[in-house]
């Protein structure tokens, strides 16, 4: 499961990393969470240049008559099955994007409490999550878009965190993944694997992150050593 994470990246360093043309005001974030505002990058059929957009953060499909009736907020979707379940394969097939990130969090089981990690790359450099989004619009007109961040197996750093992490793409898959016009599953799932272990890193944080209230440097920031040894 992915459930927040950080984006702290100038957007024109992140225009110039993921190829989009529309540079709009971004403001840093540290602790993003489900049901907001996030920054996604897509290529919309008929387009020939990536744009920038801000979609809602929980999943919800075109064919659905009222959001609220929805029992769960679908952040994620399992990489192993979106191209298959109904909430998801539309979307897989035509609307997939990238969700800029430079950081996501975690919360590894330690005894009798949860601590909270940050996760992100030994260089700093921010990445991209596998998303996909859609498009609902209700009958008087008003207009919901939305996307969700797929999830794979961990790879061999993050699996004594979790069970799930989020599918981060290759650089070299962008353009794959974006192409709106590539609707054949059996070319898509093999860019939907774990991200190489060597390039990651993750540390202990405070639990300020668990509100998502707290939204500033100090959740990124690491705890202490004399905190740290028994994560470690």
């Amino acid at each position: 499961m992915c459930g927040r994470y950080s984006l702290k990246t100038p957007v024109d360093r992140l225009a110039e990393k993921f190829q989009f043309s529309d540079i709009r005001p971004l403001k840093p974030r540290y602790n993003i969470a489900p049901s907001q505002a996030v920054a996604v990058v897509r290529l919309l059929p008929d387009d020939t240049d990536r744009k920038l957009a801000m979609l809602r953060w929980g999943l919800i499909p075109a064919w659905v008559k009222d959001p609220k009736t929805l029992k769960s907020d679908h952040i994620n979707a399992k990489a192993e099955t979106a191209a298959e379940k109904p909430m998801f394969r539309d979307a897989y097939r035509r609307r997939r994007c990238l969700v800029p990130a430079d950081g996501f969090y975690e919360w590894k089981q330690e005894g009798g409490r949860k601590q909270p990690v940050f996760i992100c790359m030994k260089d700093g450099e921010p990445f991209a999550i596998a998303g996909l989004w859609e498009h609902w619009e209700s009958q008087d007109g008003k207009v919901i878009e939305s996307c969700t961040l797929l999830t794979t197996e961990p790879n061999d750093l993050l699996a004594p965190i979790h069970n799930r992490m989020p599918v981060i793409l290759d650089p070299t898959d962008y353009e794959e993944w974006l192409d709106p016009d590539l609707q054949d599953a059996s070319r898509l799932t093999p860019l939907l694997r774990p991200y190489l272990q060597d390039e990651m890193t993750w540390y202990p944080v405070n639990l300020r992150v668990n509100n998502p209230k707290h939204d500033d440097p100090l959740c990124i920031e690491s705890l202490p050593e004399n905190q740290r040894t028994r994560l470690l």
